[in-house]
């Protein structure tokens, strides 16, 4: 079986890195590598989870504590993850989000089926119980990267990709809308991804950063004009399809949980 990286940055997520940490050792795919990064946390993220893999050895779980960096944010965070990661695919998961048991087992069989180095699939959104789902997240069965180009319909809780075809693939140094960028790269460089219809994970609606939909919208120019180098004319009309696409089609996407 293929090793799988896991990068998880926590900051301050105390009140959530349990339930986390206990859907990715629940995978039924094996073996796991759990890659935690404390971006300088005032609680006690980092003792936790060093504590949690003393009581849970099924998984390698490996610390990386940014103390000399206070939270820095989540680019930086997260390529200190991917840096250290020495699995066959690499998968991402947030310390307030959360995955169903079949997530890995389920994306890695179909991408050795089609074959693909790259994978997304559908999520539940949720505010208080990950079993109380409010909304789905429905995906396209393939996503090209003129698609994903449009607006971010690729979920980073979801995503995974081989890297030991693709390569390692790192974030800018932003707060927000890295993921985006990364995937965009990874999905250059893969030609596709492969789409899984049911949902494989769970999202935790809050009101934090990802919240905040208008203080994207400079990052959001970034992608493009920055991170993509396109000239300042098409970056412009690209973000005014963003807002369309992300508006008018993917809101589609979205339903009532059953």
């Amino acid at each position: 079986m293929s090793l799988v990286s896991i990068i998880t940055p926590t900051y301050n997520s105390i009140t959530t890195l349990k339930e986390s940490l206990d859907s990715m050792v629940a995978q039924t795919h094996r073996p796991l590598e759990i890659i935690t990064i404390d971006d300088g946390s005032a609680d006690d993220s980092y003792a936790f989870a060093k504590a949690y893999a003393l009581k849970n050895t099924s998984a390698e779980i490996t610390f990386i504590n940014l103390k000399n960096n206070f939270n820095s944010g989540a680019g930086i965070t997260r390529n200190k993850g991917i840096e250290a990661a020495t699995g066959t695919y690499i998968a991402f998961l947030d310390a307030d989000d959360l995955w169903k048991p079949h997530k890995l087992e389920v994306q890695i069989n179909t991408m050795k089926k089609h074959p693909a180095s790259l994978c997304y699939g559908a999520y539940e959104i949720f505010s208080t119980a990950s079993h109380q789902p409010e909304l789905t997240h429905h995906v396209s069965k393939k996503l090209s990267f003129e698609e994903l180009l449009k607006a971010n319909y690729l979920g980073h809780l979801t995503g995974i990709y081989n890297a030991k075809v693709l390569g390692k693939f790192y974030m800018p140094a932003w707060r927000k809308r890295q993921d985006w960028a990364m995937w965009l790269d990874v999905i250059q460089k893969a030609e596709f991804a492969i789409g899984i219809q049911e949902p494989l994970a769970s999202y935790r609606l809050s009101k934090g950063l990802s919240s905040n939909k208008l203080g994207l919208i400079k990052y959001n120019y970034a992608i493009y004009k920055t991170h993509l180098k396109y000239s300042t004319l098409k970056s412009s009309w690209m973000l005014l399809r963003f807002f369309y696409e992300q508006f008018f089609v993917k809101s589609k996407m979205l339903t009532k949980a059953v």
